[in-house]
């Protein structure tokens, strides 16, 4: 009886780490489709967020960007709104690390980038904070459900 419960479980834990929780809800292209038929006369810059897979990856990359290890999106976000001659557009397939990632931007990136444009897709839950960071900030944030 012990065998069977110990394989059952096994089977559990190992089809749970095997389901892709992150599967790509949002098509890039779809949502650069999406906005550009919204503005189309507006020059638009993408950059969307990837997620990793697995049960404890979200939660290190969510972390890493947190504690700034893992700036490369940040930047990215930083860099494109400090342009200020395109709208960006932040997507990506996990709210939580797209939030954090947009967050940090709009932290550490403050004096570079007011006066700029974003549009944020997906993102539900900190629609608040992220309102309240890119009015400090100086920038206009405007959010789209997923696409």
């Amino acid at each position: 009886m012990k065998k069977i419960n110990f394989v059952l479980l096994a089977m559990l834990v190992l089809s749970a780490c095997a389901t892709d929780k992150h599967a790509q809800l949002t098509n890039p292209q779809k949502v650069v489709d999406a906005v550009t038929a919204k503005y189309p006369g507006d020059r638009n810059t993408l950059v969307f967020i990837g997620a990793p897979s697995g049960i404890v990856a979200p939660g290190l990359a969510n972390s890493a960007v947190e504690s700034g290890i893992n700036n490369a999106k940040v930047v990215a976000i930083t860099s494109a709104l400090a342009l200020k001659t395109t709208t960006v557009i932040v997507a990506g397939e996990d709210e939580i690390l797209t939030t954090t990632t947009l967050a940090q931007a709009l932290k550490t990136g403050k004096d570079k980038i007011n006066g700029s444009k974003a549009i944020v897709v997906g993102v539900k839950e900190s629609q608040k904070t992220l309102l309240d960071l890119a009015t400090a900030s100086g920038v206009a944030l405007e959010f789209i459900d997923s696409i």
